[in-house]
């Protein structure tokens, strides 16, 4: 598929075939996606955390179950739990990620003189503010756009993915074995679809005025019809949920998959 395709039929998928397992050298790809993404002074600090449904405990699986995700949770095979690690973001290690650009000629023209700056200008300054900035919105970003092409190239190689919310970290620390500098993002089933792979269709969103603007906020960024044909025949704008059949197709697949009930999940323990 073209990259507006693949965004196009990209679906929260909530139904999967539990019989069918996930190749291990695609969720490999997924990770190497993720691994490729952008990331501020390439500091790497994205990290995750593979859960096989068979090889989990029964604990484990308890805990990183959320409220809204009991569908997922009952059908597939494997579980990604994403998180940052803010360690990355240490003055040192990320100093030296900077200087290792220098060499790969990826920032500044003369690779002596950016390292200069590096350590006598940027250095003093970001070692007073590491720690705050390892837990700022742009550290959090980064770890959405690994996520990001992760799930993506999961679409390309045919399988459903869902993001959910992030485990408590006092929960699943010690199952994991994650270290103090955890910050978990959030937890993404992965298996192959029961549901079609329009899934209803694609989600409706707020109006494209109402989210983005231009020159200043107020002044709606208005979206030109010809574009947006254009990026129907490319398959990025897609028929809106819910399509006629979604009903049937929501009641077939929870027969199928005996999950009749409880759709709600809440841990109090």
């Amino acid at each position: 598929m073209e990259l507006k395709e693949v965004v196009g039929r990209r679906r929260s998928i909530r139904f999967y075939l539990p019989h069918k397992p996930v190749e291990r050298a695609k969720i490999q790809k997924m990770l190497h996606a993720a691994q490729r993404a952008s990331c501020v002074g390439n500091v790497n600090n994205t990290s995750a955390v593979v859960i096989w449904r068979d090889e989990a405990s029964a604990e484990l699986l308890k805990r990183i179950t959320p409220p809204l995700g009991y569908q997922q949770m009952q059908t597939a095979p494997v579980f990604i739990l994403w998180y940052a690690d803010t360690d990355a973001y240490e003055i040192e290690r990320w100093t030296g990620h900077l200087l290792d650009l220098a060499d790969q000629r990826r920032i500044g023209v003369d690779v002596e003189e950016t390292k200069t700056q590096i350590n006598d200008v940027l250095k003093p300054v970001f070692g007073s503010m590491w720690k705050d900035m390892a837990v700022s919105p742009l550290a959090f970003m980064d770890v959405g756009q690994a996520v990001a092409q992760a799930t993506l190239v999961a679409y390309d190689e045919g399988l459903g993915t869902c993001c959910m919310s992030s485990p408590r970290l006092e929960q699943v620390a010690n199952l994991l074995d994650l270290p103090d500098t955890a910050v978990p993002i959030c937890l993404q089933s992965v298996g192959y679809p029961a549901e079609s792979w329009e899934a209803g269709g694609q989600t409706r969103k707020a109006p494209f005025e109402q989210l983005f603007h231009e020159g200043r906020h107020g002044r709606p960024f208005l979206p030109d019809p010809e574009v947006e044909e254009q990026l129907r025949t490319e398959k990025l704008l897609q028929r809106e949920a819910p399509l006629p059949d979604r009903d049937d197709e929501l009641r077939y697949v929870v027969r199928a998959l005996g999950l009749e009930g409880e759709f709600v999940h809440f841990d109090r323990s």
